[in-house]
This record gives C-alpha cells, sequence and structure tokens, in this order.
C-alpha cells in the first residue's frame, strides 16, 4: 500500500511562522473529535506492519496542532461496539465531541439543533470537488451538516467479485468491458454452466454463487434487482414487500432449489461464508469491490488463504427494466453545536482538515474510494495488482457505484431496531419454511409496528 509523504516537510515549514504568529494572537483552545477504529497506516508507518486504528487520529491530531499551536486536539478511538450509545449517553450529558464521524448521518442531531451547518464554511472548490451524493448525505432542512470523507464502503452490496480461471475452466466469457453489465437472464445462463460436478462423484463442488440470509447488504443487494425498497421515498413506511420485493426474493429461493446454482444452507450464512465459498474456489463468484481484493492479498500474508486468486470486478446483474443498481454509502464528519464563536471556527478547520485532498487520499490505504472527485482520479491501488489488473477493476467498479441507492432507505429513518427480523424473515424464505411474500409481509407488519408505531 502507499506510505507517500502527504503533507511536505517544505510545506511544513513555510506554514510554521504563520502558525506561530496565529498561536500568539488567538486564544488556546482545546478540540476533541471522536471516531470509529479505521486501520489507516498515514505517512511514515513502517512497511509490513499492521495499523491498529490509533495511528490515523494521532497523526491528523499533530499535523493539526503544529498548524495550529494555540489548539489542543485530543482525539479518542471509540469500538464499533457500543458506539451509538456513547454518543447518545454525552449528547444527553450535554458533552459530546467536537467533530465527530459517525457511523452514519443523523437527521434528528441537525433538527434538534444539536450540529452545526457548514455551509458558511464550505468553498465553492470543495462543493464541486465532492461527490454529490456525499454532500447530500448530510443535508436536512436545505442545510448541508457533514464533511464528507469516505465514498462506499467494502463493495458488499454493489459489486461481485468473479474469478476468471473457473469461467475459463468451463469456457465461459466474462461480462464486456468497460462496465460489465449484464441482465439477470445473462447472470442466469452464466450461473448454471458454473456450476458443476468436478470429480466425478455426482456431487456439486463448485456453484456459481452463494447466497447467505444473514449478510444484510448482499442480501439488500439481490432485493433491489427488480426496483424493491426496504423503506419508502418518503420515510413513512417499510415496503419490501412489495411485487418487486416479493419477486427478487423467489428469485434467490429459485437460484437455489430450482435452478442449483447456489448452495442450500443459506439461511445458517453470513458474509464471511461467501467471502471463504470464493477464496476456496468453491464458488466462482462472490462479492465485494477493491477492498475485498485486498483481503485476498491480507489473507495471504496471513496465512489463512494458501493459494490466491486472481479476480475481476462486475456489478450485480439487473432486470432491463430497472437497470443496474449499486449501494450508495458514505460518511463524513459534523460539528456538534458549539458557544464559541472562535473553537466553532477552529472546529470547522478540524474537520476541513480531515476532509482535505492529502488526508482522504489516506484512505487508498485500506482500499476505499473518497468522498472527492480529485483524489479519486488518482488513486491506482498497486498494492493489490499481484491479483487483478487494477485500474480496469476500479473503473468497473467506480462505474457501479454511479447507479447507488439508500438500500436501507432515507437517512433520517433508524432501521436498526428491525433488521434483525429482516434477517430472519430471509432465513424463513431461504429456507422454504415460508413464501417470499408470508416473509416479507409479517416482516413488514412487524417493522412498521416498531419504528412507525403502525
Amino acid at each position: 500500500m502507499k506510505r507517500a509523504l502527504l503533507l511536505l516537510p517544505a510545506l511544513l515549514l513555510a506554514a510554521a511562522p504563520a502558525a506561530l504568529a496565529q498561536g500568539k494572537s488567538d486564544p488556546k483552545i482545546t478540540l476533541t473529535w471522536w471516531i470509529n477504529p479505521w486501520r489507516i497506516a498515514p505517512p511514515g508507518f513502517p512497511e509490513g506492519k499492521a495499523p491498529t486504528g490509533d495511528e490515523f487520529p494521532r497523526y491528523i491530531s499533530e499535523q493539526f496542532m503544529k498548524l495550529h499551536p494555540n489548539v489542543t486536539v485530543k482525539y479518542e478511538v471509540v469500538p464499533n461496539q457500543g458506539f451509538r450509545e456513547k454518543v447518545t449517553a454525552a449528547i444527553f450529558a450535554g458533552n459530546p465531541p467536537d467533530v465527530i464521524r459517525p457511523i452514519s448521518f443523523d437527521p434528528t442531531w441537525a433538527k434538534q439543533g444539536l450540529l452545526e451547518p457548514i455551509d458558511a464554511y464550505l468553498r465553492v472548490d470543495e462543493r464541486t470537488d465532492f461527490l454529490p451524493y456525499t454532500l447530500e448525505e448530510g443535508k436536512y432542512g436545505g442545510k448541508y451538516y457533514l464533511w464528507p470523507w469516505n465514498n462506499s464502503n467494502n463493495g458488499m452490496g454493489s459489486t461481485l467479485l468473479l474469478n476468471p480461471a473457473i469461467f475459463k475452466e468451463r469456457k465461459v466469457a466474462l461480462p464486456k468491458r468497460p462496465t460489465r453489465d449484464w441482465t439477470l437472464d445473462e447472470f442466469l445462463e452464466v450461473a448454471k454452466k458454473l456450476t458443476f460436478d468436478r470429480n466425478g462423484d455426482g456431487k456439486t463442488d463448485v456453484y456459481a454463487i452463494t447466497l447467505a440470509a444473514k449478510d444484510t447488504e448482499n442480501t439488500l443487494a439481490w432485493l433491489h434487482r427488480f426496483g424493491a425498497q426496504l423503506v419508502n421515498d418518503e420515510g413513512t413506511a417499510f415496503v419490501i414487500n412489495s411485487p418487486e420485493g416479493v419477486r427478487a426474493l423467489q428469485f434467490m429461493v429459485d437460484l437455489i432449489y430450482k435452478h442449483k446454482v447456489a448452495p442450500e444452507g443459506a439461511s445458517g450464512l453470513g458474509v464471511y461464508d461467501t467471502i471463504d465459498n470464493l477464496h476456496q474456489g468453491r464458488a466462482a463468484m462472490g462479492y465485494g469491490g477493491i477492498y475485498e481484493i485486498g483481503r485476498i492479498d491480507r489473507y495471504v500474508k496471513e496465512g489463512k488463504l494458501k493459494n490466491p486468486i486472481r479476480v475481476e470486478v462486475a456489478p450485480f446483474p439487473h432486470d432491463p427494466k430497472t437497470g443496474p443498481v449499486s449501494y450508495q454509502t458514505s460518511g463524513g464528519f459534523v460539528v456538534f453545536k458549539q458557544k464559541d464563536a472562535y473553537k466553532r471556527k477552529m472546529a470547522m478547520e478540524l474537520a476541513r482538515f480531515i476532509t482535505s485532498p492529502k488526508n482522504v487520499a489516506l484512505l487508498e490505504d485500506l482500499l476505499y474510494f473518497s468522498a472527492r472527485r480529485s483524489v479519486n482520479r488518482k488513486m491506482d491501488f498497486k498494492g493489490v495488482a499481484e491479483y487483478t489488473d487494477v485500474r480496469p477493476q476500479v473503473e468497473v467498479y467506480l462505474n457501479a457505484l454511479k447507479h447507488g441507492k439508500p438500500y436501507f432507505g432515507p437517512s433520517g429513518v433508524d432501521v436498526q431496531p428491525v433488521m434483525a427480523h429482516f434477517t430472519s424473515a430471509i432465513q424463513a424464505a431461504l429456507s422454504r419454511q415460508k413464501t417470499p411474500k408470508a416473509a416479507l409481509d409479517e416482516f413488514v407488519a412487524t417493522a412498521n409496528r416498531i419504528v412507525f408505531k403502525k
């Protein structure tokens, strides 16, 4: 991975006199910021070592304090488990951090007046550089509240990973570049050819794909194939039991029991089972994007994967009437309400600094794309070149992301309290304990009662 020094010594030296001068006239303040673990290797991090999650926020804090000697920056890495509860407790106690990267943007914070809008601080060049939907992710009441940082996730729910060796073995052509777009009918035709008994013992050794009821993002991706939505656009009701949703879930059931291109037992499988089936050659296709190609590299180095595989990125197959669909997700930093004008200004500067081009470029180390167009154009992900011809995969992946939709509904709706019920519904359908319609009807009734009090 890249370990390029993004803040050049000359620039720091040039900035030092101005920073020192600023420190003489401006008041001394302390800024706090929280982030969940992002194992990003900052400039100068030793090759061969694995970041723990503390290195990136420490680096950011130290660099910001060099530029602003009058500001003391204190960071905290908050574990994913219990993150929301810790933030909620801090808000109720009246002592939230000044800046935070929430797991997901919560518009109720803006509605309750807990956040500072960033509109007055957002420069024209930043507005044009940030991808539009990453800014819209943090919009409420006509104002922006989120400094965008990362764009997309690890590719789950957006793209597939294809094993070209198995495609070649079965004399099946890969979907055509540059986009690799393909329809559900084309996918099904290919999937049947990729499912086979390799050793002649009468049992299937390789399946085309793995379905996993406990893999929420990829399950939602399949359900979106025909235009279904988990929550309606107005954010007032769960509607995944629409005819489109029922049709999609029936398609998943048929992949297992009718077409037999996915293994049975999907009700007990999760995302790591799909990853393992791809890595071990038990499935010709898996899930994920550039990040998941990096997982192959990590697993080889850690001894978890003996024989590395080369892979190709392709979008999920689509229904011609619906068109391509991928998972739209991004994240960034918000500034909590400040009583002091100068502290508000510096909290905004800290958020801007974290999301500056030089610092968001560090996301490449994690094989993530950023929220900035200018940065994404320069990413080459050379660290995974051994496992694929990288740049074409990047183009396929970015093209897929153009068709992104928020799988979990509008950001103002908290669906987490009912996702366990969603998993149970998918398990019931994929094990044929219930019909797709019955399973989704029951889930929607439960979810609407819990979330919308209907």
